[in-house]
């Protein structure tokens, strides 16, 4: 091995080394997690697309210790969630990085033990967003772990890993993270001060709690047998229902399959994120279930996002 690769690999391992403080993986459901990222302030911020709602979640933090942590506020539009944890895990917050494209990306996920992951890539490109530029990397959509905490080659954070509009693999700007944290949408209780570097020069008008169906969702393929009774070939089984939630309230079971909101397919990698809109809560929406083999309708009350 070269010089030069002997100097970038250990400055790889010296990164990852020093994510591993910030790193935490959210338990989603049996053998499924998110990668968060842990901040000042007890609070935890990931990937909205990629966390199902739930009242109570349990994180493992880097020292292999499982806590829980209760849900903070969402913003579906930027893309992120915040959640409060139940025990103080002391962290600074990482430096903000300026993102170049062709600029090196270490890409540090979460096991489930909240071990590091890592995958080298560079920026590709640059995407205009209301909190910045946001970086596009090198990478396909299925290499994507969702919250995954991106890096520049000096350690300072680019942004959170997600899947952008168009499939590609997207980092969330460090300045949508700060905005998210400074804002209402976490708690004021429990509000951080924060110490990111380089403040953000643009800043979006904060949205409205995202609408909430009180479900956890995971995407299914619908059986051949079933596709042509359903109207489609795939849609989102109920994993959970929260208790006293809307979902409950509307007679739905773990095990049923959503298909449909006033007939918009659920199946698509956002059309959830798209459909439950601020403006939805309040509302009363017709859903379409596959239970049982059958075909079923029922009504649904949207209610706000608690937290």
């Amino acid at each position: 091995m070269s010089e030069a690769l002997a100097i970038l690999s250990q400055s790889v391992s010296r990164v990852v080394a020093d994510a591993a403080a910030w790193l935490c993986a959210i338990r989603t459901g049996p053998n499924r997690h998110v990668t968060g990222l842990v901040c000042e302030g007890n609070l935890i911020i990931t990937c909205d697309q990629a966390l199902p709602p739930l009242e109570l979640y349990s994180i493992a933090l880097p020292n292999g210790m499982l806590v829980g942590a209760r849900a903070g506020g969402r913003d579906a539009g930027a893309n992120l969630a915040v959640l409060a944890l139940e025990t103080a895990w002391a962290v600074p917050n990482p430096k903000i990085a300026e993102t170049l494209v062709g600029g090196l990306a270490i890409v540090v996920g979460a096991a489930p033990d909240a071990s590091p992951t890592v995958r080298l890539t560079v920026v590709h490109r640059l995407l205009r967003t209301a909190d910045g530029p946001a970086a596009v990397l090198d990478l396909s959509s299925d290499r994507i772990d969702a919250g995954a905490l991106v890096f520049d080659a000096d350690g300072r954070l680019i942004g959170l890993a997600s899947e952008g509009t168009n499939g590609e693999a997207l980092a969330i700007p460090s300045a949508a993270i700060e905005r998210m944290l400074t804002s209402g949408k976490a708690d004021a209780a429990i509000r951080p001060a924060i110490a990111f570097t380089s403040p953000p020069a643009h800043r979006s008008v904060a949205l409205g709690r995202r609408a909430w169906l009180g479900v956890a969702l995971q995407p299914i393929t619908v059986p051949d047998a079933l596709a042509a009774r359903a109207g489609q070939s795939s849609g989102r089984m109920v994993v959970s229902v929260t208790k006293g939630g809307p979902a409950e309230t509307a007679g739905l079971r773990v095990g049923d399959v959503l298909l449909a909101l006033n007939g918009t397919s659920a199946s698509g990698p956002h059309a959830l994120r798209a459909f439950l809109t601020p403006e939805k809560i309040g509302s009363t929406i017709e859903i379409k279930l596959l239970r049982d083999g059958n075909t079923l309708t029922a009504h649904l009350a949207v209610a706000g996002q608690p937290g």
